[in-house]
């Protein structure tokens, strides 16, 4: 009976080398987690796992040591003494040892399905996690990445960065929300919605004073959000510097009769309070604010740098709200890129603007999908 032993860092690597090596109808006989300190004691212990695989079917599973004391001999008169039942601890071992079984298969399970990789690729996967993509959306790329290239190109430096770079590019769906009027002669209407502290007012104030001064549009700004005074006043002052009316309102309808009253603008920008994605009541307060304006453009606005379950949250709670547009802000705080592509592929929207800073009318731009690949392939900074 040939089994084979194979040690790794995590259970996904020691699975890796068991196809690698016996191929996809290998069989893990065994495996279990080996906890190993680091040579100067004080440091954190790390995880080690240990698979003990075969390429045959009938490869025997090994008793699990200690369980079971030797089983002695028939005595004189043909009977065995009873053996002793398992101990309380024999019983956790053997939970345990099902456990990692358990693992061990659904981690082989999910193994097979994808292609094997080489060590361009590996690194190539440790750049994407390294970047902040998350890790299910890492190996997707990898998988598909690898069966695109030949041997040969798999062996290059360039080739796969270059490839990894369309395959991440053609994730994020970009483009600018259309700033003509729509299409019942009225301005076009675009509202800014999110979590508090995620940027909603300087970008709107950014977005206006491009429209205004770049490009010559008649812009007009509301603000519902009254629950800060700071924000109705950094609003009015960009207001006044950039020549463009300003309507505060606190209610749904006055927020339509202030949308009719603007019909001859081209574009109106909607700045809202910041609502916790955890405020039922005020998300609902907010759904009625939404339904007043029938916004073209319900821009969902998000901080890069904030944590994976904050986004994930975030997407949740706001994207049954009309959301068709996402707006990803404060990338120069971010310490990296990859949370951008994150929220592209998990809400499949488009990532119209990000900004890159707080300067108006500057630090932001319309996404640019193959320097956002660019970037979080080489780990270089989005800069406007």
């Amino acid at each position: 009976m040939n089994l084979k032993t194979y040690k790794a860092p995590t259970m996904a690597e020691a699975l890796a080398e068991v196809k690698r090596d016996l191929g996809r109808d290998a069989v893990i006989v065994r495996t279990r987690n080996c906890r190993r300190g680091w040579p100067l004691g004080w440091l954190r212990r790390r995880d080690a796992w240990e698979v003990i695989a075969s390429a045959h079917l009938d490869a025997p599973r090994p008793a699990p040591a200690g369980r079971y004391a030797p089983e002695p001999a028939a005595d004189t008169a043909g009977k065995r003494p009873r053996q002793a039942p398992a101990t309380g601890g024999a019983v956790a071992e053997d939970v345990g040892q099902i456990r990692s079984m358990v693992e061990a298969l659904l981690a082989m399970q999910r193994a097979s399905k994808l292609p094997d990789t080489g060590p361009r690729l590996q690194e190539l996967r440790v750049r994407l996690v390294r970047q902040e993509v998350g890790e299910e959306l890492a190996d997707e790329l990898i998988a598909e990445l690898s069966m695109q290239l030949t041997g040969r190109q798999l062996a290059e430096d360039r080739c796969p960065r270059e490839q990894l770079k369309s395959l991440i590019g053609r994730r994020v769906i970009s483009g600018e929300p259309p700033r003509r009027p729509a299409a019942n002669g009225r301005a076009r209407v675009a509202m800014f919605i999110g979590p508090t502290g995620v940027g909603k007012t300087t970008t709107i104030a950014k977005l206006a004073a491009n429209c205004r001064l770049r490009e010559s549009k008649k812009v007009a700004m509301i603000t519902i959000d009254t629950y800060r005074i700071a924000a109705v006043d950094q609003l009015k002052t960009y207001a006044e510097l950039i020549e463009v009316p300003l309507h505060v309102v606190l209610t749904p309808g006055e927020l339509a009769q202030a949308i009719e009253s603007l019909r001859d603008c081209d574009v109106v920008l909607i700045d809202t309070a910041g609502r916790s994605q955890n405020d039922r009541l005020r998300l609902n307060q907010l759904s009625g604010f939404l339904r007043a304006a029938e916004a073209d453009d319900v821009n969902l606005v998000i901080a890069a740098p904030s944590s994976r379950s904050a986004v994930a949250s975030t997407l949740e709670r706001f994207m049954p709200l009309g959301v068709n547009g996402i707006v990803m802000t404060k990338l120069d705080e971010a310490i990296a890129l990859g949370p951008v592509l994150n929220v592209a592929a998990a809400s499949k929207m488009p990532i119209r603007y990000v900004t890159t800073g707080q300067d108006v009318p500057d630090d932001i731009s319309p996404t640019d999908p193959a320097r956002l690949a660019e970037c979080i392939v080489e780990g270089s900074l989005y800069v406007v």
